[in-house]
């Protein structure tokens, strides 16, 4: 419950400067309005137990139907609400409107006090029911109104009949506030109308550009649109006011880039962040940097953050990854140190490739005698077992 429920509530509470009440024909009698009195102070006192007991008692004496019954029953339902009993306040108050005694300002105020009531109590049918001919009955757009009925339709599953009534709130809102956006996102969300998540999200981006969460939300959805360079847009422009911060993040925004094929921003990216400590300088992040530079055709870079990823991991395979590249670039030194590291740190899947390297960066280098015996070891395995044997029929000839 609201604190702007129980303060509406409370003001049930108020009794007229004396017995009659505003609408000249409705009075109740000097005695039951002195009753109610101190009631009411009982009530200020926070003695609720108290006070609904006396109205109790006096509702069993008072003539049934009156409008002194119908006081007494919209003061008993205040009491319900300040106590918690939101339930057994609606079906009081319920109760009270049902006489249609209570002169028509009371009776506006009442159907407003049981909708919130029906809210509290999870019973939206109703407090659509109860609201709606309120909402009608106002000269100007109640904007509270229509977020609690875009509320109610929205618990109900029922986003196209909610829709209209956030975005009438929104309108005539000179400064909305942040809850009926994320209504109104919700509400999209649910209709997988994405453009128009998009178009709020920017709307509350500019209103609250401190928040990350939209930041983050909104390249989100511009990748769901598949708009991966507003995505990356929004990403950037998010970091450079400091709300990517994180590792997680951070990673995210550098495999972004690397998606939209931007591989030298993104190893720039991870190796400032690494260099800042905001990036953890471990295996797994050194060889995202030299996959980057790799990309991005920056293959010295590449080498050294492969190095430093191989000497970082437990196992063998990025320092057989890097005599690969040793190889590719025809370094046949450096391959074979990394591959003999590779395979003293073990841990490889295909051991058999790495002997094949090794062997023909030996090869490579005019030691047949130690290439000869590495293509052997590499024979026996099923994934190098072709190119291994053919390398031995190439070397017989030269041996021979």
């Amino acid at each position: 419950m609201t604190r702007s429920l129980l303060f509406a509530l409370c003001l049930c509470l108020l009794l007229p400067a004396n017995a009659k009440a505003a609408n000249q024909e409705k009075t109740i009698s000097p005695k039951i309005y002195k009753r109610l009195k101190k009631t009411e102070a009982l009530i200020l006192k926070k003695n609720y137990q108290q006070a609904e007991q006396k109205l109790k008692d006096l509702l069993a004496n008072i003539r049934q139907k009156s409008y002194g019954h119908a006081i007494v029953l919209r003061s008993l339902s205040s009491v319900y609400a300040l106590k918690g009993q939101y339930k057994k306040a609606a079906e009081t108050l319920s109760q009270c409107l049902s006489l249609n005694l209570l002169p028509d300002n009371q009776r506006q105020n009442a159907i407003l006090n049981l909708a919130q009531l029906y809210m509290a109590t999870e019973q939206y049918a109703k407090a659509i029911r109860t609201i709606k001919p309120y909402l009608s009955a106002q000269e100007k757009p109640d904007i509270e109104i229509n977020v609690m009925i875009a509320n109610a339709h929205t618990q109900l599953k029922q986003y196209q009949k909610a829709l209209p009534y956030i975005k009438e709130a929104l309108s005539a809102s000179k400064k909305p506030k942040e809850s009926w956006y994320q209504l109104n996102l919700a509400i999209y969300f649910e209709l997988k109308d994405y453009s128009s998540v998009a178009n709020i999200l920017e709307k509350i981006i500019h209103i609250y550009p401190e928040k990350k969460t939209y930041w983050n939300q909104l390249s989100s959805i511009y990748q769901q649109l598949k708009q991966y360079k507003k995505a990356v847009s929004v990403k950037y422009l998010a970091y450079q006011k400091g709300l990517i911060s994180s590792e997680k993040d951070l990673l995210v925004f550098a495999k972004l880039l690397l998606f939209i094929d931007s591989p030298f921003k993104a190893a720039k990216l991870i190796k400032k962040e690494i260099e800042h400590k905001r990036i953890k300088s471990n295996a797994k992040n050194w060889e995202t940097l030299a996959n980057a530079w790799s990309m991005a055709k920056e293959f010295d870079n590449a080498i050294k953050a492969l190095e430093i990823a191989s000497n970082l991991k437990q196992k063998g395979t990025l320092y057989q990854q890097l005599g690969q590249v040793y190889v590719e670039k025809e370094k046949w030194n450096q391959a074979i140190t990394s591959l003999n590291k590779a395979l003293n740190k073990g841990g490889l899947k295909n051991i058999g490739t790495c002997y094949l390297l090794l062997g023909i960066s030996h090869y490579e280098l005019k030691q047949i005698k130690q290439a000869k015996e590495l293509f052997l070891k590499a024979s026996k395995y099923s994934k190098s077992k072709k190119a291994a044997r053919q390398w031995l029929n190439y070397i017989k000839p030269t041996t021979s």
